[in-house]
Protein backbone atom coordinates (compact mmCIF):
# COMPACT_ATOMS: atom_id res chain seq x y z
CA UNK A 1 0.00 0.00 0.00
CA UNK A 2 1.49 3.36 -1.06
CA UNK A 3 1.69 6.33 1.30
CA UNK A 4 -1.30 8.09 -0.28
CA UNK A 5 -3.51 5.04 0.25
CA UNK A 6 -2.36 4.79 3.86
CA UNK A 7 -3.22 8.46 4.36
CA UNK A 8 -6.77 8.05 3.06
CA UNK A 9 -7.24 4.86 5.08
CA UNK A 10 -6.24 6.82 8.20
CA UNK A 11 -8.68 9.53 7.14
CA UNK A 12 -11.48 6.95 6.88
CA UNK A 13 -10.64 5.63 10.36
CA UNK A 14 -10.54 9.16 11.81
CA UNK A 15 -13.93 9.93 10.27
CA UNK A 16 -15.36 6.67 11.58
CA UNK A 17 -14.18 7.37 15.14
CA UNK A 18 -15.37 10.99 15.03
CA UNK A 19 -18.84 10.13 13.76
CA UNK A 20 -19.19 7.15 16.11
CA UNK A 21 -18.49 9.49 19.04
CA UNK A 22 -20.95 12.04 17.67
CA UNK A 23 -23.68 9.42 17.19
CA UNK A 24 -23.12 7.82 20.58
CA UNK A 25 -23.25 11.18 22.33
CA UNK A 26 -26.45 12.11 20.50
CA UNK A 27 -27.92 8.81 21.69
CA UNK A 28 -26.90 9.54 25.28
CA UNK A 29 -28.75 12.86 25.14
CA UNK A 30 -31.92 10.89 24.36
CA UNK A 31 -31.21 8.59 27.36
CA UNK A 32 -31.25 5.37 25.35
CA UNK A 33 -29.67 2.14 26.61
CA UNK A 34 -26.33 0.58 25.69
CA UNK A 35 -27.73 -1.12 22.59
CA UNK A 36 -29.22 2.16 21.39
CA UNK A 37 -25.91 3.97 21.87
CA UNK A 38 -24.08 1.30 19.87
CA UNK A 39 -26.66 1.29 17.07
CA UNK A 40 -26.66 5.07 16.72
CA UNK A 41 -22.87 5.26 16.94
CA UNK A 42 -22.44 2.66 14.20
CA UNK A 43 -25.20 4.17 12.07
CA UNK A 44 -23.70 7.64 12.20
CA UNK A 45 -20.23 6.32 11.42
CA UNK A 46 -21.10 3.96 8.57
CA UNK A 47 -24.33 5.04 6.86
CA UNK A 48 -22.74 7.77 4.75
CA UNK A 49 -20.15 5.34 3.39
CA UNK A 50 -22.86 2.77 2.69
CA UNK A 51 -24.88 5.33 0.69
CA UNK A 52 -21.69 6.31 -1.17
CA UNK A 53 -20.78 2.76 -2.11
CA UNK A 54 -24.30 1.98 -3.31
CA UNK A 55 -24.24 5.05 -5.58
CA UNK A 56 -20.97 3.95 -7.24
CA UNK A 57 -22.00 0.29 -7.48
CA UNK A 58 -19.80 -1.15 -4.73
CA UNK A 59 -21.75 -4.17 -3.55
CA UNK A 60 -21.56 -5.13 -0.80
CA UNK A 61 -20.50 -1.75 0.64
CA UNK A 62 -17.11 -1.56 2.37
CA UNK A 63 -18.83 -1.41 5.78
CA UNK A 64 -19.94 -5.02 5.25
CA UNK A 65 -17.14 -6.45 3.13
CA UNK A 66 -14.47 -5.16 5.54
CA UNK A 67 -15.47 -5.49 9.19
CA UNK A 68 -12.70 -3.14 10.37
CA UNK A 69 -14.85 -0.01 10.31
CA UNK A 70 -17.77 -1.76 11.99
CA UNK A 71 -15.45 -2.90 14.80
CA UNK A 72 -13.98 0.58 15.19
CA UNK A 73 -17.43 2.17 15.41
CA UNK A 74 -18.61 -0.51 17.85
CA UNK A 75 -15.65 -0.14 20.20
CA UNK A 76 -15.80 3.65 20.06
CA UNK A 77 -19.51 3.67 20.91
CA UNK A 78 -18.98 1.33 23.87
CA UNK A 79 -16.15 3.51 25.19
CA UNK A 80 -18.35 6.61 24.99
CA UNK A 81 -21.14 4.79 26.85
CA UNK A 82 -18.80 3.53 29.58
CA UNK A 83 -17.25 6.98 30.03
CA UNK A 84 -20.70 8.55 30.42
CA UNK A 85 -21.81 5.76 32.79
CA UNK A 86 -18.76 5.99 35.04
CA UNK A 87 -18.86 9.79 35.18
CA UNK A 88 -22.62 10.26 34.90
CA UNK A 89 -22.87 13.16 37.37
CA UNK A 90 -20.17 15.17 35.60
CA UNK A 91 -21.71 14.29 32.24
CA UNK A 92 -25.16 15.59 33.19
CA UNK A 93 -23.80 18.71 34.90
CA UNK A 94 -21.65 19.69 31.93
CA UNK A 95 -24.09 19.13 29.11
CA UNK A 96 -23.14 22.36 27.28
CA UNK A 97 -19.48 21.34 27.27
CA UNK A 98 -20.51 17.89 26.06
CA UNK A 99 -22.52 19.47 23.24
CA UNK A 100 -19.47 21.49 22.21
CA UNK A 101 -17.28 18.37 22.20
CA UNK A 102 -19.93 16.52 20.19
CA UNK A 103 -20.02 19.35 17.67
CA UNK A 104 -16.22 19.28 17.26
CA UNK A 105 -16.17 15.54 16.57
CA UNK A 106 -19.12 15.90 14.21
CA UNK A 107 -17.33 18.62 12.25
CA UNK A 108 -14.15 16.53 12.09
CA UNK A 109 -16.09 13.53 10.80
CA UNK A 110 -17.89 15.68 8.25
CA UNK A 111 -14.61 17.00 6.87
CA UNK A 112 -12.91 13.62 6.73
CA UNK A 113 -15.82 11.82 5.07
CA UNK A 114 -16.51 14.63 2.60
CA UNK A 115 -13.00 14.27 1.22
CA UNK A 116 -12.92 10.46 1.24
CA UNK A 117 -16.30 10.38 -0.50
CA UNK A 118 -15.06 12.69 -3.25
CA UNK A 119 -11.88 10.63 -3.50
CA UNK A 120 -13.88 7.43 -4.05
CA UNK A 121 -15.86 9.08 -6.87
CA UNK A 122 -12.64 10.11 -8.62
CA UNK A 123 -10.99 6.72 -8.10
CA UNK A 124 -14.03 5.09 -9.74
CA UNK A 125 -13.46 7.12 -12.91
CA UNK A 126 -15.70 10.15 -12.36
CA UNK A 127 -12.98 12.83 -12.25
CA UNK A 128 -14.56 14.62 -15.21
CA UNK A 129 -17.98 14.71 -13.53
CA UNK A 130 -17.48 17.51 -11.02
CA UNK A 131 -21.10 17.49 -9.88
CA UNK A 132 -21.02 13.81 -8.98
CA UNK A 133 -17.65 14.06 -7.21
CA UNK A 134 -18.82 16.93 -5.00
CA UNK A 135 -22.27 15.40 -4.48
CA UNK A 136 -20.81 12.04 -3.45
CA UNK A 137 -18.53 13.80 -0.99
CA UNK A 138 -21.52 15.53 0.58
CA UNK A 139 -23.59 12.32 0.72
CA UNK A 140 -20.72 10.51 2.45
CA UNK A 141 -20.36 13.35 4.93
CA UNK A 142 -24.01 13.95 5.83
CA UNK A 143 -25.63 10.54 5.25
CA UNK A 144 -24.91 9.09 8.69
CA UNK A 145 -26.04 12.24 10.48
CA UNK A 146 -29.33 12.33 8.58
CA UNK A 147 -30.15 8.73 9.48
CA UNK A 148 -29.07 9.32 13.12
CA UNK A 149 -31.37 12.33 13.47
CA UNK A 150 -34.32 10.52 11.92
CA UNK A 151 -33.80 7.56 14.28
CA UNK A 152 -33.89 9.81 17.37
CA UNK A 153 -36.91 11.75 16.14
CA UNK A 154 -35.18 14.99 15.14
CA UNK A 155 -35.37 17.08 11.98
CA UNK A 156 -32.03 16.30 10.27
CA UNK A 157 -29.34 18.71 11.37
CA UNK A 158 -28.47 19.66 7.79
CA UNK A 159 -31.97 21.07 7.24
CA UNK A 160 -32.17 23.40 10.20
CA UNK A 161 -28.95 24.96 11.49
CA UNK A 162 -25.25 25.79 11.46
CA UNK A 163 -24.47 25.61 7.74
CA UNK A 164 -23.86 21.87 7.66
CA UNK A 165 -24.31 20.55 4.14
CA UNK A 166 -23.07 23.85 2.70
CA UNK A 167 -19.76 23.38 4.52
CA UNK A 168 -19.46 19.88 3.06
CA UNK A 169 -20.24 21.09 -0.45
CA UNK A 170 -17.71 23.92 -0.22
CA UNK A 171 -14.96 21.66 1.16
CA UNK A 172 -15.58 19.07 -1.55
CA UNK A 173 -15.60 21.77 -4.22
CA UNK A 174 -12.28 23.24 -3.01
CA UNK A 175 -10.74 19.77 -2.91
CA UNK A 176 -11.86 19.03 -6.47
CA UNK A 177 -10.67 22.38 -7.84
CA UNK A 178 -7.25 22.02 -6.19
CA UNK A 179 -6.80 18.55 -7.67
CA UNK A 180 -7.82 19.80 -11.11
CA UNK A 181 -5.06 22.43 -10.72
CA UNK A 182 -2.54 19.63 -10.02
CA UNK A 183 -2.15 20.37 -6.32
CA UNK A 184 -0.84 17.33 -4.40
CA UNK A 185 -3.66 15.04 -3.27
CA UNK A 186 -2.85 15.13 0.45
CA UNK A 187 -2.37 18.90 0.42
CA UNK A 188 -5.73 19.34 -1.29
CA UNK A 189 -7.31 16.93 1.22
CA UNK A 190 -5.97 18.84 4.23
CA UNK A 191 -7.21 22.13 2.79
CA UNK A 192 -10.64 20.66 2.01
CA UNK A 193 -10.99 19.21 5.50
CA UNK A 194 -9.84 22.51 6.99
CA UNK A 195 -12.48 24.40 5.03
CA UNK A 196 -15.27 22.08 6.22
CA UNK A 197 -14.11 22.00 9.83
CA UNK A 198 -13.36 25.72 10.01
CA UNK A 199 -16.67 26.77 8.50
CA UNK A 200 -18.59 24.47 10.84
CA UNK A 201 -16.77 25.86 13.88
CA UNK A 202 -17.28 29.47 12.77
CA UNK A 203 -20.96 28.80 12.09
CA UNK A 204 -21.31 27.39 15.60
CA UNK A 205 -19.43 30.21 17.32
CA UNK A 206 -21.17 33.02 15.46
CA UNK A 207 -24.55 31.28 15.10
CA UNK A 208 -24.48 31.41 11.32
CA UNK A 209 -27.58 29.94 9.69
CA UNK A 210 -29.05 30.08 6.24
CA UNK A 211 -32.13 32.32 5.84
CA UNK A 212 -35.52 30.92 6.85
CA UNK A 213 -38.92 32.04 5.58
CA UNK A 214 -40.25 32.41 9.12
CA UNK A 215 -38.58 33.43 12.38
Amino acid sequence: MVFGEIFFSILEIAGTVSFAISGAMAALEKKVDLFGVIVLGITTALAGGIFRDMLVGRVPPAAFSDGTYMKIAFVTSVIVFLAAWMFSDKYVNNIQVIDTINNIFDAAGLGAFTITGAKVAMSMGYMDNSFFVIFLGMVTGVGGGILRDLMIGEIPFILRKRIYAVASLLGGCIYYVLLSKNVADMTAAFIGIGIVFGLRMLATIFRWNLPKAFK
